[in-house]
């Protein structure tokens, strides 16, 4: 049976009582969660389904999964909340009709939210796990207010990144809620049998807990896929009928791995000196990083061109690098691609599920969730990793002068990639009772 707010400990009010009071004090000292909500509050409180999402990111991974909730409760007003503000045109791109708000975890924005949407369902979206593990903030406060508006409580795709917590609200958080944090959950999927164990130790319901994999490997599927339902249709038509080698590399975040990608393509533009580079960078919203990327192009005499400056047009012929600086395009410019890359850490499945070739980096964090993704992948030699620019733009020309070598690998990887599906199935199963 689902838990419900009659079911939350004495003990567990106290010491709500106890860090309310205390982040009342913090307040008062210039606390960095406060003051922070963005929310529209509709006409009249709105039965809700709370989704969490922190980036584009996790709204992928868990895509096909709360697109089935939505079909099974189609009644409840869909709020996507994050900590990051700069994600709301790309979550209102997928979902229009859906409420975002944007909070970095205070007691007094999951009152407000609960207020005006209450909760019928909260999903988590893969992290964190306990407070303050990820990189990202998901506070026991919202998990409080779902269960004292009688919400069900769903963890999916759960990974931990052993992060330890940045500030002294956040030490103390942790140390009073973890146990509390995962007691509340009525259902935890978990990625992996590791990930099983390490909750269960940190006092986590064992009739609650299992094993279903990791949704992403359902959410590479792009069967359905049009440029006419992209944000960007007539300049990614434009590339999928060029005959422009395109390589697209995603999700390149330290500026080593830049020059890299950078110096790559400058090699390999002396045998293909027509093809087009779209580079998505990490972090597009920091001006500084900006700064950057246009001082590496312009030392290499690279022209390029910032998605955001640009209109839904075609790329103009002598651009030879489209800086992808926008949020929530990335998937769709994989689909133009002829090779892609992707940086270090990231989501190789997205490509991948355009049957594009994919290259990769060496120097991944095993306590990422896309390790174990990677790591099984390069087992069935579906990637090709580099570590410098010359192993990267030879990794490339092979692959668009030797074509067929490439379709030898995608038997293996398409076996691999088959096996690993289900989690969807295996998720639903598990709340299917409480769906109602």
């Amino acid at each position: 049976m689902p838990f419900n707010a009659s079911q939350i400990r004495p003990i567990t009010r106290i010491k709500w009582g106890l860090f309310r009071f205390l982040e009342r004090l913090s307040d008062l000292r210039g606390n960095s969660t406060a003051g922070h909500l963005e929310l529209k509050p509709p006409e009249q409180p709105l039965q809700s389904l709370w989704v969490f999402v922190s980036t584009i990111g996790e709204l992928n991974a868990i895509d096909p999964l709360l697109h089935e909730i939505i079909t099974r409760l189609p009644q409840l007003k869909l709020v996507l909340i994050t900590d990051h503000p700069h994600y709301r045109d790309s979550y209102l791109a997928r979902y229009p009709a859906a409420e975002v708000c944007v909070t970095r975890g205070h007691g007094t924005d999951a009152a407000t939210l609960a207020k005006h949407y209450p909760p019928k369902l909260l999903v988590v979206a893969e992290i964190p796990c306990w407070p303050t593990d990820a990189p990202c903030r998901f506070s026991f406060a919202f998990l409080l207010e779902a269960k004292q508006a009688g919400a069900t409580t769903w963890l999916v795709n759960s990974w931990l990144y052993h992060y330890q917590p940045p500030s002294r609200m956040d030490v103390i958080e942790r140390k009073l809620f973890q146990r509390d944090f995962l007691r509340a959950f009525d259902a935890i999927g978990v990625q992996t049998k590791e990930t099983l164990q390490q909750l269960l130790a940190a006092g986590a319901d064992p009739k609650r807990v299992h094993v279903t994999g990791n949704i992403k490997f359902d959410a590479m599927h792009r069967n359905d896929w049009s440029p006419a339902n992209a944000r960007s249709p007539a300049m990614l038509s434009a590339l999928i009928a060029s005959v422009r080698p395109v390589i697209v590399t995603g999700c390149i975040t330290n500026y080593a791995e830049q020059e890299m990608v950078l110096d790559a393509f400058v090699t390999m533009r002396e045998h293909h000196p027509d093809a087009l580079l779209i580079l998505a960078p990490r972090h597009p919203e920091v001006v500084e990083r900006m700064q950057m990327l246009r001082k590496f192009l312009e030392q290499r005499k690279l022209p390029a061109v910032f998605k955001s400056t640009l209109t839904d047009v075609p790329i103009p012929g002598p651009i030879a690098c489209l800086v992808l600086d926008t949020m929530g395009e990335l998937r769709d410019f994989y689909a133009a691609a002829t090779v892609t890359h992707v940086g270090v850490d990231h989501n190789v499945l997205e490509p991948l599920g355009f049957g594009k070739p994919v290259t990769v980096g060496q120097g991944w964090n095993t306590t990422y969730p896309s390790y174990p993704v990677y790591r099984a992948l390069m087992n069935s030699a579906a990637l090709l990793e580099a570590n410098d620019a010359g192993r990267l733009s030879a990794h490339w020309l092979q692959l668009l002068d030797q074509p067929d070598r490439y379709q030898e690998r995608m038997i293996a990887t398409t076996k691999t990639l088959n096996d690993l599906r289900g989690a969807v199935a295996r998720h639903l199963a598990q709340l299917e009772p409480m769906l109602t």
